[in-house]
């Protein structure tokens, strides 16, 4: 074998490591939002039935740069939590009134690449006072007993700022595709 083949094959093993790495540790997403819960709300305006917060992240991008947060969020301890550390990496930008209008436009089930947790989101436009927020709503928590027993309707979802109760029934997710 020449030098040439030789170094042909090394190029080709390590682009290759390289195309298998990022495939298995990129985020990976898969539209939700014709599966239930979700395809009961996408494409709808709600109006939200009490407090809601606004916060934006240190290093937000994307088309969605704000997240929609309520007291009643299994998260909301530790988005406290993240708003008040020495150096936050989140704001908090205003705090909306019950009675707000939110237009929910798509659900997007997000799956870490590294961890393989996996968090449904909603995202839309909240409306305001003339003004027009692009925001997330992190819904829905996998029951890990469930899934670990092989169990499809492993999904439930606390009551959102838009719902009047809890939905306590469990809906079976699809995991967020590689590509």
């Amino acid at each position: 074998m020449t030098g040439r083949k030789i170094m042909g094959i090394i190029v080709l093993a390590i682009a290759s490591f390289c195309l298998i790495l990022y495939a298995t540790v990129k985020t990976k997403s898969k539209n939700v939002g014709q599966y239930e819960p979700f395809k009961e709300w996408v494409g709808k305006t709600v109006v939200l039935k009490r407090e809601t917060v606004l916060f934006k992240e240190k290093n937000a991008n994307g088309k969605y740069p704000y997240l929609l947060a309520d007291s009643l969020h299994p998260q909301w301890p530790y988005i406290r939590d993240r708003k008040n550390l020495t150096d936050p990496d989140l704001a908090e930008v205003m705090k909306f009134p019950a009675g707000a209008k939110l237009e929910i436009e798509r659900a997007t089930q997000f799956t870490n690449g590294v961890s393989g947790t996996s968090s449904p989101t909603m995202s839309g436009t909240l409306h305001s006072g003339g003004n027009l927020y692009k925001i997330s709503y992190q819904w829905g928590e996998m029951d890990i007993a469930k899934f670990f027993d092989k169990i499809e309707k492993c999904w439930r979802f606390h009551q959102a700022p838009w719902q009047d109760k809890t939905d306590t029934a469990f809906y079976a997710l699809p995991q967020a595709a590689w590509w």
